[in-house]
């Protein structure tokens, strides 16, 4: 990008049960994020809201929360679904010379006051696909699995090795909302079906939370922080609506928003050049799936890459270090949370989860049934 726009700091949660308000935890969220950085709302340019409106279970929810994330009287756009969305748009706000900071705010109580999955059901075709209720998130999810590890001959043993070291590496980070300390293989593939080949331990569970995320002009970034990260790239891409259309054994919504985002960012060889990536893979064959139509892994090579530890913190080009959503996935706030997670990394700020010399990163966000869109952030010091 010809004008530079970093990430500033960032603020978010995530639990199985917050037992709080959207209105609380957004204000909550705002207000920490607003001491941390030593601003006030006045300070901040632009408000971008991420929430929906159909999980919400209210019209205009983003009225709602204006004055809990201080935008009352304040110029606030809203946007639906995935975070990453909000960050390309805040992104595109600031780049047009009217706003030195713009604020994301996305939240969702999706673990305790809806069903994570109705909103996927009631996206599908209402003429056919709903009435014989034969596809829903998961089982389309069942679907795309299958197609995947056929494609490649892989047995459902990649998926026990996937979520092994994702759940592994979310015990470790306090930022997530399933933390199963010592977590085994054997747990894991004795954890009960859902839709096969997904067992339960393959899948996000149900999630509390949010994440605020403050955007900032290279001029005001530098006064607001001592360590910006800066947005080198940002690709979006949407594939066909009908799944019937659609190769699931692959995505081209990753790959093309992949190719978009490293093209701005003049990334030419990802495996070489990023450091790591965080991947909002809602199930663990969709981690290597979307590595692959990014770029990451060679196709075919991803039972081996975990196998041979590639993919772990310490590896070649290491995946999800946080943990990813399997350990925890507040829909709305998932793919911003992946690039909170990202600039954590690359201020030396993971802990126990660190990854050594990070200095470029990938983040993913994905909507849809089986990631029909994608939004793709390179990320850098």
């Amino acid at each position: 990008m010809d004008n530079k726009v970093a990430i500033v700091g960032f603020n978010m949660a995530s639990a199985l049960d917050l037992e709080t308000t959207r209105e609380r935890l957004s204000f909550d969220l705002t207000r920490g994020l607003f001491d941390d950085l030593g601003i006030e709302r006045d300070d901040v340019g632009t408000f971008i809201i991420c929430t929906n409106d159909f999980l919400d279970g209210r019209t205009i929810s983003n009225v709602f929360l204006d004055p809990s994330v201080g935008a009352y009287m304040k110029d606030e756009s809203k946007v639906e679904m995935d975070g990453l969305n909000a960050l390309t748009y805040a992104c595109m706000r600031i780049l047009s010379g009217q706003y030195e900071t713009a604020l994301v705010a996305t939240l969702a109580l999706t673990g305790t006051q809806v069903s994570p999955y109705l909103h996927i059901g009631y996206t599908l075709d209402a003429s056919y696909d709903r009435p014989i209720k034969l596809l829903n998130e998961l089982s389309a999810a069942a679907l795309e699995a299958r197609s995947y590890l056929a494609k490649y001959g892989y047995s459902e043993e990649l998926l026990d090795d996937i979520a092994l070291q994702d759940l592994a590496n979310a015990a470790r980070n306090p930022n997530q909302a399933r933390r199963l300390e010592g977590v085994s293989k054997d747990q894991i593939a004795g954890s009960a079906y859902l839709y096969e080949p997904l067992r339960e331990l393959h899948c996000y569970p149900a999630t509390d939370g949010g994440c605020m995320m403050l955007l900032a002009s290279e001029k005001r970034a530098k006064e607001l922080c001592d360590k910006p990260v800066w947005i080198k790239g940002i690709g979006r891409s949407t594939d066909n609506y009908y799944l019937g259309d659609r190769d699931l054994s692959g995505s081209i919504s990753a790959s093309q928003a992949a190719e978009r985002a490293m093209g701005m960012a003049g990334i030419k060889d990802p495996r070489k050049e990023l450091d790591f990536a965080e991947i909002s893979s809602l199930f663990a064959h969709q981690e290597p799936l979307l590595a692959e139509a990014m770029g990451l892994l060679e196709p075919g090579k991803a039972a081996e890459a975990y196998k041979s530890g590639d993919t772990a913190i310490d590896g070649k080009l290491p995946i999800n270090p946080s943990g990813g959503p399997l350990g925890g996935h507040p829909i709305c706030s998932s793919g911003l949370m992946r690039a909170a997670e990202a600039v954590l990394q690359l201020r030396g700020e993971a802990g126990k989860n660190q990854v050594e010399k990070a200095d470029v990163a990938l983040a993913h966000g994905q909507d849809g049934v089986c990631a029909q869109q994608s939004v793709v952030v390179v990320l850098g010091t």
